[in-house]
Order: C-alpha cells, then sequence, then structure tokens
C-alpha cells in the first residue's frame, strides 16, 4: 500500500484551488471585458485633456458607457501600457468596441475637426424644433429624428415614473453641445439626449418630485411649460410658483404657450392664436397639467419646478421685451395686460 505524504497532498489542493480561482476569475474577466453592445452602431466622441491621468480617463470611459468594467479594463490598458501613450485630443470610440480596439484607438492620432460634426441644439426646444436643427446639421431628416423621439426603444433607458403607456421620449432628448460622428445613426443620437439627461436631470427630478407634490414625468411636464414663459433663473421660479398656486386651487394654468405647442402638433401654427383652440395641451380649456411635455427642458426649468418661489401671485404676463409682470387679482393681470397694449 503506498502512503502519500499529507504536505504533498496539501500542496496538491492548494494547487487546485489556485487553478479553479485562476479560471474563474479568467472567466469574470472575459464578461466584463467584452464590447458593451455586439455591434459598433453607438460611436461617441471622447476628449482627452492634456495631462489626463490613466485613471481619470478609465472612470469616464465606464461613465459613458465604452466599457463594461473601470476595473478589468483599467488593469487591462495598465498591462498594455496605455498610460504612456496617452495623447490630449477628440477619440472616436464606440460601444461595440473590445477592450484591444479602445487601447488601439486611444493610441492612434486625435480627430480632426473635419471628422467629427459638432452641433448645439438650446435647451427648451421641442422635438420638432430639434429634428429641423439637426437636419440643418446634414445629420438626420425630421421624419427620422422624430419617429425615434416618438417611439424608439432603447434598452437600458426607462421612461420617468409616472409617464403614460406609448409617451414617447419628448421631455428627456436633452438640448445640449454634441459632437459626434457624421455616420452616426438617428437612434445613437437620440440615445445620447437620453443619456445626458439621465446624468445631469434625472437624479435631480427622482430626488425632488416628491416634495413638490409631483411625479417626476410631471416635474419635466410643469418645467417645460416654466421655461417656455420665462427666461431668466428670477422669473422661472416666480412663474413656477404662480403655476402651483393655481394647481392647488383647482384654476386652469391658462398658458399661452401649451395653446401654440398645440397648435404646432395639428400643423396649424400660421393659424390665428384662440384660446378655445380643440387640443388636450389647451390649459384654458382644460384645468392641471397638459399630458405631456410641451418642449426639452433645460436643468434650469426643472430647478424652478422643483424650487418654486413662495409667493401669493396667480397671474403674469410675459411681455415681448422678456420681462415677466406679476399680479395677485384678476383686475391687477388685466390692468397690465391693458397697459403693454396686449389686451
Amino acid at each position: 500500500m503506498i502512503r502519500r505524504h499529507p504536505l504533498r497532498s496539501v500542496a496538491l489542493a492548494v494547487i487546485a484551488l489556485l487553478v479553479v480561482g485562476l479560471a474563474g476569475v479568467a472567466l469574470v474577466a472575459r464578461r466584463e471585458l467584452a464590447p458593451v453592445q455586439n455591434s459598433q452602431t453607438q460611436q461617441v466622441v471622447v476628449t482627452v485633456a492634456s495631462g489626463e491621468s490613466l485613471s481619470h480617463l478609465v472612470n469616464a470611459l465606464a461613465k459613458a458607457r465604452l466599457v463594461r468594467s473601470g476595473l478589468f479594463f483599467g488593469v487591462y490598458a495598465e498591462v498594455k501600457g496605455l498610460g504612456s501613450h496617452l495623447h490630449a485630443g477628440r477619440f472616436l470610440l464606440d460601444r461595440g468596441m473590445g477592450p484591444s480596439e479602445v487601447v488601439a484607438a486611444l493610441e492612434g492620432p486625435p480627430l480632426r475637426y473635419a471628422h467629427s460634426i459638432q452641433v448645439t441644439i438650446p435647451d427648451g426646444l421641442w422635438a420638432q424644433q430639434e429634428a429641423a436643427v439637426l437636419q440643418k446639421a446634414h445629420l438626420f431628416s425630421p421624419t427620422s429624428y422624430l419617429a425615434e423621439v416618438q417611439s424608439g426603444t432603447f434598452p437600458g433607458i426607462s421612461p420617468l415614473p409616472g409617464a403614460p403607456s406609448g409617451a414617447g421620449w419628448e421631455g428627456m432628448t436633452f438640448g445640449d453641445t454634441y459632437e459626434v460622428s457624421p455616420s452616426i445613426s438617428v437612434a445613437s443620437f437620440v440615445r445620447l439626449q437620453l443619456e445626458d439627461f439621465n446624468r445631469k436631470v434625472r437624479p435631480a427630478v427622482l430626488a425632488g418630485a416628491a416634495k413638490v407634490g409631483l411625479t417626476p414625468y410631471q416635474v419635466v411636464v410643469l418645467a417645460s411649460v416654466v421655461g417656455a414663459e420665462a427666461a431668466t433663473s428670477k422669473d422661472r421660479g416666480l412663474v413656477a410658483g404662480v403655476f402651483f398656486n393655481r394647481l392647488r386651487l383647482g384654476m386652469p394654468l391658462q398658458s399661452d404657450v401649451t395653446i401654440l405647442y398645440a397648435m404646432a402638433l395639428a400643423g396649424q401654427s400660421g393659424a390665428a392664436f384662440s384660446t378655445t383652440f380643440p387640443s388636450p395641451y389647451n390649459t384654458y380649456l382644460h384645468a392641471g397639467l397638459p399630458p405631456g411635455p410641451i418642449n426639452n427642458p433645460g436643468l434650469g426649468a426643472v430647478e424652478a419646478v422643483l424650487n418654486p418661489t413662495a409667493t401669493n401671485y396667480l397671474y403674469f404676463v410675459a411681455l415681448p421685451n422678456g420681462k415677466v409682470l406679476f399680479s395677485v387679482t384678476a383686475a391687477q393681470h388685466q390692468q397690465q395686460v391693458q397697459a403693454a397694449g396686449l389686451g
């Protein structure tokens, strides 16, 4: 009978455990270093600042969902020596790239401006207006852009709580400056807008909606109206306060901009303005909030709704010069309208 030495048995057991452990780590690493998605259709322009550290860049890539795991990609990039080959500039990456492709792109020459398009979408535009901006930039047709905003599906991105079924993405296609490849798909561009909204606006909306008695979706709906009515931070806070006062009293919002939006949706932008225009968006005819956002509000309008100015105002009139006048009573309001030559 052959007797095994106890130390040899222990050594073999340790080796076996190490092999199993390394195999497990390898499987996890393989999964975490896989491309974020299967195809290269989601292009993103990444800017590397002069002197930027590898760890800072890796964190930015993870936040932009260009790599699955900042930890595993950071180790991979360190082993590949990326840190010593970083150049300042703009680099075109894609969520379908594997780690070796990402490293190769970042080690290559930066983009020249001619190889990317910078387009600025002002906040407060409704989707039709955003479509016109993108058409002017020679990116997409209005029809294709509006189709994505109205009914596009974007895995990993959810509507705001409180949004009705089939509401579309109006209100979340965030206005900002985007630098993209000229060949970017319309779905990829809308996703960029939605991800921008989720980074810059959604956290504040989710955290503050309940404090003002609204759902997150309603916050954006009301912010879209506030942003269309007032241009300055002070006036936005006061206008938001007026609307909350009216909602508490059961008074209709009576906002002209909601009618203008309704007329645009109906293809009647050039028709005579009427407070009796038939539409669920007409806040003269229907109390409460409109059924959805009338534009894509900026962060300033959202913050105004989440932090309305407390006053006893129930009325306001926006003058052509941008000034907004506020009043407590209907009589005071009418006097202001008459004095401004608007009545």
